[in-house]
């Protein structure tokens, strides 16, 4: 094993491009940001482990120079890239540790962390830890302080931190935690029901992971669920849920079935979500959702 940092980067809110511009100027568009990506890295000593759809994985010797790659793409895209009348921004999150490299990819609980650090990120956001980030380290580095969340496979809570990239901050809202918001000030509300176990998202709440995996945010040990099954997110005024299964996801909402499969769907109303097949008997392992 050896210690490396590493980096998700990934296109926000990239479903939308598809939706509105179609296939082929959505694909070239995030391959030329994807690119621009790349070619920071290398900048950096930054090694391009793979591309996974809108998003690149990369790994770095120290978190000094993943800070510096952070902020370079963030620099590179922000602003200089656009299609039709839609801006294209990233998201960023990174984590340092002990890694298991084999065959060219990298394995273990550092890249878990990682993933979610990049889930954490909103767009123009760059992400990590206080794990990899020791404001003693780097003082000339600019950051806040998104409080203390639980990341699976950590014992105690994770203390979040954003790493600021713009020259003027005068419209960077001063909150005093973007992950512990009170329900009352969200304007948006979702209730899920595991099996009597109660949790609520709100359009602040940072995305969940379902699956069987002891990783996954809510974890499911459903027959047919995959290690890593489907995500559960906010994004354009709507709570959607997307499969990234081998066996597919199904829903009960509005009186109607639905399978999903490597795709994504906006969840409306009260409804019911079972992982690896539509047997919706057992309610140890489905999902009940409000909205």
């Amino acid at each position: 094993m050896t210690e490396l940092t590493v980096l998700f980067a990934d296109i926000a809110q990239s479903t939308a491009l598809f939706e509105q511009y179609g296939d082929d100027k959505a694909r070239s568009a995030i391959s030329s940001v994807l690119n621009t990506l790349v070619d920071v890295s290398h900048n950096y000593e930054g090694v391009l482990i793979k591309t996974i759809g809108d998003e690149i994985m990369c790994t770095f010797p120290t978190p000094d120079l993943a800070i510096k790659a952070s902020i370079g793409m963030q620099e590179s895209v922000g602003g200089n890239f656009v299609l039709g009348t839609h801006p294209i921004g990233i998201r960023i999150g990174f984590h340092h540790g002990l890694v298991i490299s084999e065959d060219g990819d990298v394995y273990g609980d550092t890249v878990n962390v990682a993933a979610r650090m990049a889930g954490f990120a909103k767009k123009g956001q760059i992400i990590t830890n206080s794990m990899a980030f020791n404001p003693n380290d780097f003082g000339e580095i600019k950051h806040r302080s998104l409080g203390k969340t639980k990341v699976k496979g950590k014992l105690l809570a994770v203390k979040i931190i954003e790493i600021f990239w713009q020259k003027d901050e005068s419209q960077v809202t001063r909150i005093s935690s973007v992950l512990d918001l009170k329900l009352p000030d969200a304007a948006f509300n979702m209730s899920l029901n595991i099996n009597g176990r109660l949790i609520k998202m709100t359009e602040k709440s940072p995305n969940k992971i379902i699956g069987r995996g002891d990783e996954c945010d809510i974890q499911i040990l459903a027959p047919m669920a995959s290690r890593i099954h489907a995500e559960l997110q906010f994004s354009d005024g709507n709570f959607k849920i997307e499969d990234q299964s081998t066996n597919g996801t199904w829903l009960e909402m509005g009186g109607n079935s639905l399978r999903l499969h490597r795709d994504k769907t906006v969840l409306l109303g009260t409804g019911k979500i079972a992982l690896g097949n539509a047997d919706f008997s057992d309610e140890s392992i489905i999902i009940k959702f409000e909205i």
